[in-house]
């Protein structure tokens, strides 16, 4: 029996240690960052506006001017002369007032000069990252953005983090590094919202402030394309992140209260053994029942809401989701636990019931052989 005792305690604490690990997980920069419940990969957003990666464009957005301390503008010409037997080309890139012209000789082939401009452009959209501009500038941006270095820059433009990552008590945003199509690219958290705020588990609300504050006419994920549909599944994460919060503190508490009460029973077990046996099986079967009901979220109710974030957005403007199975593992192990000592309380109680029903046969049958003996 001490062993069943010894296995169950182990049990209890690592239970609870479980238990505060997911609930802190993310309450600052890089901790158990991959333990999250839900995370938007937005390094894509405004892929609808790359004409490479969607066919037709979407929008003609070939002229582009961007709002600097300048008010510098940033157009492309180009000329092809017909010169047997190979062509002259010549690009003339202006960017205020200081014109960069290429020109290609007889003698040439013509692909530098298509590099060059590609650089320009390219140089052209990772300037724009500091500037206050407006959306349709930005827009044209990506719309003259290669696709194999789209995703890499389409964030940068619009100047919004690349993930945003959904956590028990807070929201985590940053990049992914090296880059965001990189194999086994890692992240890289920026910030992280205050604990225990409503008001910020709401990621698309994050998401607006953030596009609203870089772009003088204002902006939003309504604005670059986002439908109703899918801000109605993106209002689903602060109510999950809200329930997960309280279900998680019950759990923690009540896994904390198990470990205490393990430690009393050494002393009260002799003297209040009933009691010390249901006061252990409470508390255990709190924090199990707390811990199911964050598990059935986890995997139910944040699945259904990934899978409708994707459906709604990924081939759209460039949004997706991904759960966070890591955490829904953490969540479902920390149960185990749980449930573990919980049944060696609900044991022990069967067992000092069955203790007492025997006593009492004992009892009964005492008192009654001396009366059978007078007879």
């Amino acid at each position: 029996m001490a062993l069943f005792f010894l296995f169950s305690t182990a049990c209890s604490i690592i239970g609870f240690v479980l238990a505060i690990l997911g609930l802190f997980a993310g309450n600052t920069p890089g901790f158990m960052e991959e333990f999250s419940v839900i995370t938007l990969n937005t390094s894509a957003l405004g892929r609808n506006y790359v004409p490479a990666l969607n066919q037709p464009a979407a929008r003609d957005l070939s002229h582009v001017t961007v709002l600097t301390d300048e008010d510098a503008n940033v157009t492309t010409s180009e000329v092809v002369v017909e010169v047997a037997p190979t062509a002259v080309k010549e690009t003339t890139i202006t960017n205020g007032d200081k014109p960069k012209k290429y020109t290609i000789q007889e003698d040439k082939p013509a692909e530098p000069v298509a590099e060059l401009v590609k650089k320009e452009k390219e140089m052209a959209a990772r300037k724009l990252v500091p500037r206050k501009l407006t959306l349709s500038a930005a827009e044209g941006v990506l719309a003259g953005l290669p696709a194999d270095s789209a995703a890499d820059d389409m964030a940068a433009v619009l100047g919004i983090s690349e993930f945003y990552s959904l956590h028990v008590m807070n929201v985590c945003e940053g990049t992914f590094a090296p880059n965001a199509t990189a194999d086994g690219a890692w992240r890289n958290v920026s910030s992280c919202t205050v604990q225990l705020n409503s008001q910020q588990l709401n990621i698309s609300q994050l998401i607006d402030n953030e596009l609203n504050a870089n772009f003088v006419d204002g902006g939003s994920l309504a604005r670059i394309g986002g439908s109703s549909s899918l801000q109605n599944a993106l209002n689903r994460i602060p109510t999950i992140g809200l329930v997960l919060a309280v279900f998680y503190i019950v759990a923690a508490c009540a896994a904390g209260l198990v470990l205490l009460l393990t430690a009393a029973s050494i002393v009260t077990r002799a003297t209040h053994g009933r009691e010390t046996v249901l006061a252990n099986l409470g508390a255990a079967s709190g924090a199990s029942l707390a811990l199911l009901i964050a598990g059935l979220v986890s995997a139910v109710a944040a699945k259904s809401t990934v899978d409708s974030i994707n459906r709604l957005g990924k081939d759209t403007i460039g949004m997706e989701a991904n759960q966070g199975y890591k955490f829904e593992a953490l969540t479902w192990a920390a149960f185990a636990m749980e449930v573990v000592a919980a049944l060696f309380w609900l044991h022990e109680l069967h067992g000092d019931a069955k203790k007492a029903a025997a006593a009492a046969a004992a009892k009964k049958k005492a008192a009654a052989a001396p009366a059978s003996a007078k007879k």
